[in-house]
């Protein structure tokens, strides 16, 4: 693959991936042999609408240059190849030999793309009640729950929803230090409001923390925690809809010309109404209303604004099903809502994060103004588990029968469609990851031990911001979305310490990397089998390799390439055809190049 031409548009082959409106940058494609087959290149743009095209020129053995003004929000390209090879057009998906529409095109934003921080951070997300306790507010029990013991099973059917088993903000502070020890660098925290359910994504009020959790003392005394142990922390803020018992609902209900009335759509009040999946306990939110609003995210006085600001100073937002915000029927104000939400988290903090939930393709919902980046199950969680995943299990993590066993070859290509109607800036802000609380757990899903850590090895070197799922990385196994809500062992005897020292391993790496945080994405292997692939900025160039099976063919590199393993497994060995990366059987390394290779850009 290193003989097609190959272009992203991350800082390797773009000045500033991130332009001001107006700003003209340079735009780098990567051709083999020193140019061989281009004798012409040119870049295909649109102008206000309009198709646009500027010459490029050659720049050296493997490069071709060609300025490009990011003259509207969004500026999309393609590029024009011509010469003995033919005429092709090098896109977000490749070379291809016809003439393609514009949704391949490589994007650039001018409006303020993903904080910097972001895909520098591994993060590690925690269910509140599941964690760890600190024993201080168990005694609250509530009178819609029921206590269990921390090391009891996880129940089944409806009862589970009201299982509580004490976990607090307090008990998350008092075990950094194992999350220090493990290398990441943010807590993504599921609901903190209170609710009448374990997970709290049925808001009684986003006025006050729960006080089962420690209440607004309690998130106060976690964020300054986080600080002093140098994390991130994020929460989860649900947007589409509240529960059944918040207060706006209940104004609602008591009267019919309240303005909370008009935050929700009622077929026949009081008691009839809209709510999400037809759950009577999640009444939707109708965003046309303008209180709603201005309450809820827009603006500084808003919800959404409130927790990004002193004193709980959260880094971001999780926004629950951010793809049915403000949809219903013939009503759509989503654009609305993301935008307001937007210039709201702007308004407190540009370098704030807000990553949207979305579990398949997020383009519609991406570009200028929006969310900086999405959970990106259709861009990775998908295709790596297809490729590494149980069949009997893989219906579980997105439902529908869709979801089939698929070999590297049509994972890579589920990567790349994914990856390329997205701009790179919203590729970075994107959370990478392959399970959460809302799917099996990984360890479960995985074939295989040794596949699972090929799978989180996957998760950690594709671009975008890895997130895992607390307990993954003493291989905690649960079947479906229930029972990976599992409570946190804290006897560390019965912890699985193989995969705790793979999964610190290869986390402290990727958190000292500016190649696998920012650097660009170019295939050098699809094979059935095994993937390969390299992560690059100037001052780094990657190797990252994922083998299923034993037996594989290695990967060949030209002659002119040195390879040092830094993280995983595998072999590198070079000889008289160049240098050799193997694996024995199912495994995952990282390599440092050293070298020129074949002057493909390097």
């Amino acid at each position: 693959m290193l003989d097609e031409p190959h272009h992203d548009a991350s800082e390797h082959l773009v000045s500033n991936p991130c332009p001001a409106p107006g700003e003209t940058v340079t735009l780098t494609v990567e051709v083999a042999d020193s140019g061989a087959g281009v004798s012409s290149l040119a870049v295909r743009t649109v102008h206000d609408g309009e198709a646009a095209w500027a010459e490029g020129r050659r720049a050296g053995p493997g490069r071709w240059e060609v300025a490009l003004s990011a003259h509207n929000p969004v500026t999309a390209y393609r590029f024009w190849l011509d010469g003995p090879g033919g005429p092709r057009w090098l896109t977000g998906l490749g070379v291809v030999h016809h003439d393609p529409t514009d949704h391949h095109d490589f994007r650039l934003l001018t409006t303020g793309g993903t904080p910097d921080w972001v895909p520098s951070t591994v993060w590690y997300q925690i269910f509140p009640d599941r964690f760890a306790s600190s024993g201080r507010h168990r005694a609250q029990l509530p009178e819609w729950g029921w206590m269990s013991r921390w090391d009891d099973p996880v129940a089944t059917g409806p009862r589970s929803m009201t299982q509580l088993y004490g976990g607090d903000l307090d008990g998350i502070a008092g075990r950094l230090a194992h999350l220090r020890d493990l290398g990441v660098g943010g807590i993504y925290l599921n609901p903190v409001f209170p609710g009448r359910s374990n997970h709290r994504y049925d808001a009684t009020s986003f006025g006050t923390v729960d006080p089962l959790l420690g209440g607004d003392e309690a998130l106060v005394r976690l964020r300054r925690a986080c600080t002093d142990a140098g994390l991130r922390l994020i929460s989860d803020l649900t947007l589409n809809h509240t529960g059944s018992h918040h207060e706006w609902f209940a104004a609602a209900q008591a009267d019919p010309d309240a303005a909370e009335a008009d935050f929700y759509y009622f077929v026949d009040h009081p008691h009839r109404y809209a709510s999400w999946l037809d759950v009577a306990s999640l009444p939707k939110l109708n965003h046309a209303s303008g209180e709603l609003r201005q309450r809820l995210y827009e603006g500084p006085d808003s919800v959404l604004a409130r927790y990004l600001g002193p004193p709980f100073d959260l880094d971001g937002w999780r926004i629950d099903v951010a793809n049915m915000t403000g949809r219903r029927g013939h009503d759509d104000h989503n654009e609305v809502a993301r935008r307001s939400a937007r210039r709201t988290s702007d308004g407190v903090d540009p370098a704030r994060w807000l990553v949207a939930e979305h579990f398949f393709d997020p383009s519609a919902d991406a570009g200028p103004g929006s969310w900086h980046g999405f959970m990106n199950y259709a861009g990775v969680a998908r295709p790596v588990a297809s490729w590494l995943g149980r069949r009997e299990s893989l219906a579980r993590l997105t439902g529908g029968p869709g979801q089939a066993p698929r070999d590297g070859v049509a994972a890579a290509r589920a990567m790349d469609a994914a990856r390329s109607v997205l701009p790179w800036q919203t590729v970075l802000g994107s959370m990478a990851l392959v399970t959460s609380h809302d799917t099996p757990r990984w360890h479960s899903l995985a074939r295989s031990p040794e596949l699972a850590r090929v799978g989180l090895g996957l998760v950690l070197t594709l671009p975008g911001a890895p997130c895992l799922l607390y307990g993954d990385e003493i291989a905690l196994t649960g079947s479906d979305a229930e029972a990976a809500r599992r409570t946190m062992p804290w006897d560390t005897s019965t912890w699985d310490r193989s995969t705790l020292d793979w999964y610190r391993e290869l986390i402290r790496f990727r958190s000292g990397s500016r190649a696998l945080a920012h650097g660009g994405f170019r295939w050098v292997e699809r094979a059935p089998d095994a993937l390969a692939f390299l992560r690059r900025t100037t001052g780094e160039h990657l190797l990252v390799r994922a083998c299923r099976v034993g037996g594989a063919p290695p990967l060949r590199l030209p002659t002119g390439w040195e390879a040092e393993l830094v993280a995983g497994e595998g072999t590198a060995r070079s000889g008289p055809d160049g240098l050799a990366i193997g694996h024995d059987g199912p495994g995952f390394g990282i390599w440092r190049l050293l070298g020129d290779g074949d002057h493909n850009g390097d």
